[in-house]
This record gives C-alpha cells, sequence and structure tokens, in this order.
C-alpha cells in the first residue's frame, strides 16, 4: 500500500481516491504468483478499504506494523456505472470479492445499494459498493 512515495505506473488512476473517498481508500498493488510474474505479468491495481471507525496503521517507510493492521481490509475497485433508471452516473469503488485472501472481511463493511440521484434500489439501479460519487 502506498501513503506518500510516488505510485507505480499501473497505479496511478488509484491516486486522487483517498483525497475524493477518504484515508481509509489506499491505493495497493497485488502481486501476483511468482509463477505469473515471471510470465511478464505486472502486478494489479487496487484499493485497499478499511472498515469504517478502524484505526487506520501507520504505512510510512520504515515503519513495522503488526500482521493484524489488515484486519478487516478488502481490496476494490474504481469502476464507473450509471443507473438504470434514470441514468445517473456515479464512480462506485466495488469489491472484489473473489481474491479468496480477504473477501471474507467484505462482512465487516457498510454496503452502499441503490441510487441516490432517483431513490431506486439496488436490483433495479445496479449500483452498489463501498462507496461511489456522483460523476458531472
Amino acid at each position: 500500500m502506498f501513503t506518500d512515495e510516488p505510485l507505480p505506473h499501473s497505479a496511478m488512476g488509484m491516486a486522487e481516491v483517498p483525497a475524493r473517498f477518504g484515508a481509509r481508500f489506499r491505493p495497493a498493488l497485488l502481486r501476483h504468483f511468482l509463477f505469473l510474474r515471471r510470465q511478464g505479468r505486472p502486478a494489479a491495481p487496487y484499493l485497499a478499504v478499511w472498515p469504517e471507525g478502524v484505526v487506520l496503521p501507520d504505512l510510512t517507510e520504515g515503519v513495522t506494523e503488526p500482521a493484524d493492521d489488515l484486519a478487516g481490509v478488502v481490496l476494490a475497485e474504481v469502476m464507473r456505472h450509471t443507473c438504470f433508471v434514470c441514468n445517473a452516473w456515479f464512480e462506485v469503488i466495488r469489491a472484489e470479492v473473489a481474491i479468496p485472501v480477504l473477501g471474507g472481511n467484505l462482512a465487516q463493511h457498510r454496503i452502499v445499494s441503490g441510487c441516490p440521484a432517483c431513490g431506486s434500489d439496488s436490483g433495479a439501479s445496479r449500483i452498489y459498493g463501498l462507496a461511489l460519487s456522483p460523476l458531472p
């Protein structure tokens, strides 16, 4: 996870997310298994998302943190979605539940569902995630 050091090129799209959504959303890179890296696959950019109300760990360089600092963390991606009912556009932070290491932590997070623009539920709008922000 990155705090103040420069982000790798593959994670540049995540650089502004903490400023827009809050400090509990931090850029992270998921490094693939060794055999995948040998085939030239780069690390995948994600967001590390801590549950609300958790004291965030100090991730500055040189600080040794205990392993439980990742308690409750899920990995997420930033996506753009439109409401199927009113066509309002949103930037949505959607959890990556297919990663078994952190997928079980989703129960510790509040899921935002439904369209705040028209009030339709997530079944109709297809809007849901860990956080969302309207797009112009």
